[in-house]
């Protein structure tokens, strides 16, 4: 079986995928594509209290 990474806030402990959504933090680039477009770091945002945290 494939087990799967549920993320936490650090905050509040909201656990839920619908609460937490993940979006590109525009201040990180990895790298860019061959079409010469950035690819952004993630960082997740929790939808219960608004805290902005990375993924690790």
């Amino acid at each position: 079986m494939t087990e799967t990474k549920r993320f936490r806030c650090i905050k509040c402990g909201e656990e839920s995928p619908r609460k937490l959504h993940e979006e590109p933090d525009k201040s990180k680039v990895l790298y860019y594509s061959m079409q010469g477009t950035p690819v952004y770091k993630n960082k997740i945002r929790c939808g219960s209290c608004g805290t902005i945290f990375d993924k690790t």
